[in-house]
This record gives structure tokens, sequence and C-alpha cells, in this order.
């Protein structure tokens, strides 16, 4: 008898439907899965079998022959375990199924059902399909009944499964569990002085534009930086489920903590692998990069990364994706992150300090700015000093703004941007949007054509400052790009320290 059984598996953040075809036949007992299953597919059919057996269930001695189609696509992980264990107990005799199921889960050898990676991603499949039932462990519930209404029924055991196929259950609806955003306890009112910062970092917040933050130690750059996300607004519900999505499909990074309206904040260390920080391993994970998507990269100590690191940024800083090849495949992860990058004007921090002497010489210096290639200070909005703090930053009348008076008209702004180009950020308008949206007046495009053609700008550099000031203006309500506007984005486009 032939059984098919419906499943899926994933290919990056995609996910594939798979018919588990089985057919049971007489002959010498055992199992010949094909079908390009991976070891784990493989490994699989022990843990099946002691699943049945001690679910109360027959292992007859029968040879079974187990297709996995597509059957040029590599079945990857222990997802199939439920739907082969199904496709067994139909192909010999001791369950019948009804049409239009998908299974999914992995199973222990005592029947119980564990929870899976990846089941957003397959619920998002499940929804284009338009399934009667979707069985899936109990646990992933919560998670999954983030895509909203869905035929949806956790099973916590192989024998929930079968009772609930041959009692013909339906799926009781779901209501999706509320997310909320984290409270933030780092706030901008802990930071001394830094004004000049704190305008591009709310500048930034609010029009997503990527900044460089270059400063002696001591000077408040990480502290500074880990304050932002209190700036930014909560995901949205679609924004959400993108993150979760490629969280879901990282072991060692989703946690029930995970299912938050809260931006990710990535933070990794300088020392850093390539594989780290774009993703990747024989079967290709997310890294850092995609890990940020929707929040923050902060990359702190910039030159201390390695060259082959910090190239890897040119791609998703541009295209908003990365793409991971391999001889057989290519995967393509979203990546739009706001890039924060901190580092001193020196390996010893010192250089142009007028309270402390530098020791490094003109050759070091050089070789520590050169560790960041033109390209990638090309592709960053935001370049601002941070100068060591002043007496006057520790005695004051008036206490330090706080997160929540700094994201007030950053929600201003947000607001002015949706009205004008729905939910595009202005750091994120194409070159296309950039002329429908940002256009210039006479005096502002003869001011930035001076700078492109003495070499101060780029052409992309160009755009940026446009961008920029587009982002000022939303602040203060202007449908105008002004003059004035211009001149205080060139400033955040100067590096003082360029010699």
């Amino acid at each position: 008898m032939i059984s098919t059984v419906s499943s899926a598996t994933l290919i990056g953040i995609s996910a594939i439907k798979v018919s588990v075809e089985i057919f049971a036949q007489k002959g010498v007992p055992q199992a010949i899965i094909v079908g390009l299953p991976d070891t784990v597919v493989k490994e699989s059919i022990n843990r099946i079998y002691a699943a049945i057996k001690n679910s109360d269930f027959e292992n007859p001695p029968r040879k079974l022959t187990i297709n996995l189609a597509p059957a040029n696509i590599i079945k990857e992980g222990p997802l199939l375990d439920l739907a082969i264990a199904i496709g067994i107990l139909q192909a010999t005799k001791q369950l019948t199924l009804t049409p239009n199921d998908l299974f999914i889960g992995e199973l222990s050898l005592n029947g119980d059902i564990k929870p899976i990676q990846g089941i957003l991603c397959i619920c998002e499949l499940a929804q284009q399909l338009k399934l009667n039932r979707i069985f899936i462990p109990q646990d992933n519930l919560n998670e999954a009944t983030m895509l909203g209404s869905l035929p949806l029924i956790g099973v916590q055991s192989l024998n929930d499964v079968t009772t609930a196929i041959e009692k013909k259950q339906h799926p009781i609806p779901q209501q999706p569990q509320p997310l909320h955003a984290k409270e933030m306890h780092l706030d901008f009112k802990d930071v001394k002085g830094q004004l000049v910062v704190k305008r591009a970092l709310q500048i930034a917040a609010a029009g997503h534009h990527n900044i460089l933050m270059i400063g002696p130690p001591g000077s408040g750059k990480t502290m500074l930086a880990k304050r932002l996300p209190s700036l930014l607004p909560p995901l949205t519900i679609q924004e959400a489920i993108e993150t979760c999505k490629l969280y879901s499909i990282s072991p060692h990074t989703f946690t029930s903590e995970t299912l938050t309206r809260s931006r990710p904040f990535r933070s990794p260390h300088h020392s850093i692998s390539y594989a780290g920080m774009a993703g990747g391993g024989t079967k290709p994970k997310p890294g850092e990069i995609s890990l940020a998507h929707h929040g923050i990269l902060f990359l702190d100590e910039l030159p201390e990364y390695s060259k082959q690191v910090l190239e890897i940024l040119r791609e998703p800083l541009e295209s908003k994706e990365i793409t991971i090849s391999r001889a057989n495949f290519s995967i393509t992860y979203p990546a739009s992150f706001l890039l924060i990058g901190a580092m001193n004007p020196c390996p010893c921090g010192y250089y142009m300090d007028k309270q402390k002497n530098c020791s490094c010489t003109p050759y070091s210096i050089s070789r520590y700015w050169k560790k960041i290639s033109g390209p990638i200070l090309d592709r960053i909005d935001i370049i601002i000093e941070v100068p060591r703090l002043k007496q006057t930053d520790f005695i004051q009348s008036q206490p330090n703004t706080s997160s929540k008076t700094l994201s007030k008209s950053i929600k201003t702004a947000h607001l002015f941007q949706k009205n004008r180009q729905k939910n595009i950020y202005n750091g994120l308008l194409t070159p296309q949007q950039l002329n429908q949206y940002c256009s210039l007046n006479k005096e502002c495009q003869l001011l930035l054509s001076q700078d492109v053609e003495n070499g101060t700008l780029t052409g992309r550099s160009h755009d940026k400052v446009v961008k920029i000031a587009r982002t000022i203006a939303d602040f203060e309500k202007s449908t105008d790009i002004k003059t004035p506007h211009i001149l205080e984005a060139l400033q955040f486009r100067k590096n003082p320290y360029d010699s």
C-alpha cells in the first residue's frame, strides 16, 4: 500500500512543501529513505520506529520505501519525523487519513513531539496552501499564532495526533499572543553633555541613517550607542514576524523572549569571523548582519574588525540583503539594519587631543584609518566627533534630556515621513524615490554641486546629504528642503580627523 503525507522542509527562511510517500511491501524488514535526505533524516527512522512502538502501535515486518518529493531538494533536520510516522501508520493500515492535512514535528523515543525551528516559515507556506489542518508541536503554538488565523492543532505526542485524526478533530481558533516591546532601562538622561552627538543620533533614529562616532576613550561612544534603541519605534507586526523568522531558524538565538516588538540590538565582538557576521556554514544560517534585521548593528572599535568582515557590509548597506552562495545553491537573507560604528581617532585614542599627547606615529595612524575602506565610509550617512567631556558637562543646572523627550520629536518626524512616502524611511529611499520626495531648489543644488566638483562629496554621499537634510526638514514639518537643512546635513558628513 502507498501512503502520501504532506510536510515541509526549510531552505534558508523559505519553506517548501514535501510529499512523504511510503510504499509498504512484504519482504525483509527495512526502511529505505530516498529523495536527498541528510544524515539527520536518515537516522530518524530509528527514532520513528521507537516512537511508534512506545505509542502502542505496531511495526509490522514490512519493507518500507520512503520517498521525499521533490527529490531534487535536500531535506534537512528532524522536521519530517511526524509525517513519516503518520505515513507508516497509514501504509500499514493502522490509521486512515483525511486529505489536505500537514504534519510537522520532531519525535522523541517515547512518542513525544518536540518543538522545531522555523515554524513561522512553515506556517507562511501553509497559509498559501490553504490546508484543512496543520499539526504542529504544542510548544510552537504561540509562535505560529503570530501569523493570525490558521487551522492549527497543537500536539504533544504521537497519540495526540492519531486521536485527532480518528475523531476528525477540527482546529480550535487560536488567539494571537499580544506582543509588547521590552521596557528600556537605558536612557539618554544618563549621558552627560554631548548635545551635538545626541542630535546626530536623533536624526539617525528618525531617518534610519547609518552613523559613525569618532572620539577618544571615555567620551561616551558606547554609552550613547546602547541607548539608541530607546529612541526607535517598536516593530510593526509584519516587521516582528520577519525578524522572528530569522531568529527561529537560528538554534542558538531563538527563545520565548524573542517574541517581542523590541528592535534587535546586535553587538558582535571584533574577533567575530566572516561566517559569524555574514552567516554561513555547511547549512547556511543567518549571521549577525541578518539577525540585526529591522534593528541595530553596533560595531564598537570599528578598525579592530578584520578587513574581510568589514567589507561584507558593502552589499547589505546598499541592497538591504545578503546572499550566501555555495556550490549547488545560494540563499538570500534580509539585512535591513541601522549601522552604528564607534572608533578612536588613532590606535592610542588621543590623536589631535588637546589634553593628552598622542603616542602614535603618522604611519600607524594612517594604517589604522586604512582598515576602513573608502567605500564603507561612503556608505555611512553621518560621521560625528564625540569630544572628551568638559567640566561644564558635570556642573549643570538643567537635567540631561531624556529618551522620552527626544523620541517625541522623532515620532513627529516619522509621522511626517509616513504621510509623504508611506512607511519608507528617508535613509532607505531609492534614487527614484529620492527624486520624487527630496527635490532641491537651485540654491541647494548649487551648494551641493560645488562639494561634488571639489571632491568633498561623491555621487553616493551627495544623496546621503540630501536624505539627512530631508530628515532635518521633517523635524520642522517643512515640505521643502531649505539651505539651513543642507548646511546642517553637511556638518554631519565631515570627518574632523580627516587630514
